[in-house]
Order: structure tokens, then C-alpha cells, then sequence
């Protein structure tokens, strides 16, 4: 039997045990109004979203907050800082703050609030060049901005919101905008996003001072892209949604433990999505709204508890893979193809039960998304170069 073969049977049969991921809607449509571009935090035992924009051109300076994901509260219609899009906010020393954005042009305020009413101004005008896109985190005690629009990679960090000090001008990443960034394993953390050329990334690299900045890899598992989202939850990172290299969205889910190896598993119950927002509360991670596609908004609420059924102890998605590997199966939008890091081909076909080629598609390095896109439900096999593997992919749509 050939090798490719024996390794499909296995992964089909090992397929209803692989770990999976259920999310729940909580609301459909929560009280603020549909948006992209906003921010969402966790204070005082309750989720806030607060900014962004909720058509081309109108931006918001709305504050909600929620304990439960389906009732939500307005803090404040208009809070004192101008409305924008493409904040960064954190919570630190007991208060939620809100750094930078685009009101109309790049800013660099700081706003902070015990309450979500009532706003008050640390500083007009930070040491850090006005900025949005970017990524604010709390670590070590301080508040860090880095990277945005321009794009930049520079690293700051305060310890009161008014007296900013750079760590580094240049950090070991390239400039970026659209990235996201998380603390985890006592390590900030930066993820994909896209440079001054429209390059974009799935780069990840990590740093315990803000200075040094060491690469975790440069090319993770996950397709390259920007406007998506991550959290820490069960002792992972998690990446999820954003908008790809060329592609449209993507409601894929990806975690790691290292940040080196990703596994994914099954696409998310809710919508692709980009420029949207997570938060982890109540041991659940929870996204809300963003913009499905050219302008349709969304304002949606769903969590998750993390994973449930069997987790492999290795991820899928290693860098020293001996075997091929398919997921998942069966399929919806499509499925992920992980060749050996030996193998030598460059093509991949789709073959139904009538023996008949439905797609065919190039192989472009060892990890490969093909789209199912146009192809109706039912049994498949796969053909990986000039071998005609002789088992099932179901698609289920």
C-alpha cells in the first residue's frame, strides 16, 4: 500500500477525534450598532466595546459594556475623546485607557477611565509619533505601544500614561500595521500584519524587555495576513480570522504553545470576518462584530471555551513533519494539505467518484489552504502529484 495512503487512512480514521473548537452565538445582534476598527477590553468583571466605525466614513466614540455577551449597556453615547477608529486600549493601574487611533488623521492622546462616563486626558500629545493599527499591551508592569500605521516599529512603554520612554526606534520585526499581539508565557508577543511594501505576514516573534525581539518563526503555519485577532486561553496563543495574503477573509482558528508550531482546528461557526475584536472573559475567548466583506458589518457576539475532544500532543503543523497530513476532514471551505519536508511534488488534484479532475491546484512550498470553493458536497480522493491516493475526502457544506 503506498505510504500516502496508509497516512490519509489514519488521519481519516484519528479525523472524529481531533480536537475541536465550539463556538456559541451569543447575540446576532448586540446593542451597539454593526462595526469594524473597534476595541474591546475586560474591566470590573464586565466586556466593554468602544470606537471604530459603523459605515465608511462615520467613526464612534460609543462606550458598552456586557456580563453576559447578549445585554449590553451604553456607558456613554459620546465619551470626551474624539470618536475614531483604530484605537488601542488596555487596562492598567485599575483603569481602562484608550492610546492613539484615527479620528481623521493619526493620534497620540491618552484617555483614561474608571468608569467608562466619564474620560479623563493623561496627555494630549505623547512622546510616541501619532499612530493607529497598532498594538498596545500591559507587561512588566507598564503599558506598551508599538508598531502602526506608517508603518513603524517602534516600542514605548509608560508606567502613568503621560511620561512615555522608547525602548528601541527599530525592533528586530519590520515595520507593520494590521498586527496583533498578546502576553503570554511571561513574553510580549507580535503576529503577521503588513509592511510598507503591502507585504504581508506570518512572522512571530516575541521579547521580555520590549528591546530584543527574538523570532519565533518566520513563516507559522497560518496563512500571512492582517486585521486578525489573538488571545490567550487554556495555556495557548490563539489566532484567528483577518484577511490573508490575496484572499478574502478567514474564520480559521490556529493555536500554539511556543509560538514556533501552530495547529489548526476546524474553521470557527462564525463568519469571516476582519478588523474585529476579541477579548478573553469567564474562561471563554469572545469575538465580536468586524466587517465580513466590502462593508457588511457586522455586530455579532460569539465564545468559546476552548477546545474539547482529543488534542494531539504534537501540532500538525510542525517544521520537522516526516508524514502527509490532511485537515480537516470531513471539509466545508477547505482543507489544509501538510506535505513531508522530503517530498518533491508540485501539483495537487481533486478527484471525484467518477474518476473526474474538479480542481487542480500548485503546490507552493510544504503547508498548503485549498479552497473548496465551487465544489459541491460529497466523497473525493486525492491525487498529490503522479500518486492517486485512494481515500476519502468528504465535503460537507
Amino acid at each position: 500500500m503506498n505510504k500516502y495512503k496508509v497516512v490519509i487512512l489514519m488521519l481519516i480514521m484519528l479525523g472524529s477525534l481531533r480536537a475541536q473548537m465550539t463556538w456559541t452565538q451569543a447575540t446576532a445582534s448586540a446593542n451597539w450598532s454593526a462595526r469594524y476598527q473597534h476595541t474591546t477590553l475586560v474591566y470590573d468583571n464586565k466586556m466593554w466595546v468602544m470606537a471604530g466605525k459603523d459605515t465608511t466614513s462615520n467613526k464612534r466614540n460609543d462606550v458598552w459594556y456586557s456580563t453576559n455577551g447578549i445585554n449590553w449597556t451604553q456607558a456613554t453615547a459620546n465619551a470626551q475623546w474624539s470618536a475614531r477608529s483604530y484605537p488601542g486600549c488596555v487596562v492598567y493601574n485599575n483603569k481602562m485607557w484608550v492610546l492613539g487611533g484615527f479620528d481623521g488623521s493619526p493620534k497620540n492622546d491618552v484617555w483614561y477611565s474608571t468608569d467608562g462616563v466619564t474620560w479623563t486626558q493623561a496627555t494630549a500629545s505623547a512622546n510616541w509619533s501619532a499612530r493607529y493599527e497598532h498594538t498596545a499591551l500591559v507587561y512588566d508592569n507598564k503599558m506598551w505601544v508599538m508598531g502602526g500605521a506608517g508603518p513603524i516599529n517602534d516600542v514605548w512603554y509608560s508606567t502613568d500614561g503621560v511620561s512615555w520612554t522608547q525602548a528601541t526606534g527599530s525592533a528586530g520585526w519590520v515595520g507593520r500595521y494590521g498586527q496583533t499581539g498578546v502576553v503570554y508565557d511571561n513574553k510580549m508577543w507580535i503576529m503577521g500584519g503588513r509592511d510598507a511594501g503591502n507585504n504581508i505576514h506570518n512572522d512571530v516573534w516575541y521579547s521580555t524587555n520590549g528591546i530584543n525581539w527574538t523570532q519565533a518563526t518566520a513563516s507559522a503555519a497560518w496563512t500571512a495576513r492582517y486585521y486578525h485577532v489573538s488571545a490567550v486561553l487554556g495555556n495557548k496563543m490563539w489566532v484567528m480570522g483577518g484577511t490573508p495574503v490575496g484572499s478574502m477573509p478567514t474564520n480559521d482558528v490556529w493555536y500554539s504553545t511556543n509560538g514556533t508550531n501552530w495547529t489548526q482546528v476546524a474553521s470557527a461557526s462564525w463568519s469571516s470576518r476582519y478588523d474585529f475584536s476579541a477579548v478573553v472573559y469567564d474562561n471563554k475567548v469572545w469575538i465580536m462584530g468586524g466587517n465580513h466583506y466590502v462593508f457588511s458589518l457586522l455586530n455579532d457576539v460569539w465564545y468559546s471555551t476552548g477546545i474539547n475532544g482529543i488534542e494531539e500532543n504534537q501540532p500538525l503543523a510542525s517544521t520537522d513533519r516526516t508524514t502527509l497530513e490532511v485537515f480537516p476532514n470531513p471539509a466545508k471551505t477547505y482543507f489544509t494539505i501538510c506535505l513531508p519536508q522530503t517530498a518533491d511534488c508540485s501539483e495537487i488534484s481533486i478527484i471525484d467518484v467518477a474518476g473526474k479532475t474538479v480542481k487542480s491546484e500548485e503546490i507552493k512550498g510544504k503547508d498548503n489552504l485549498i479552497s473548496l470553493k465551487g465544489i459541491k458536497n460529497g466523497i473525493y480522493y486525492i491525487k498529490v502529484g503522479k500518486e492517486m491516493i485512494k481515500e476519502k475526502l468528504v465535503i460537507t457544506k
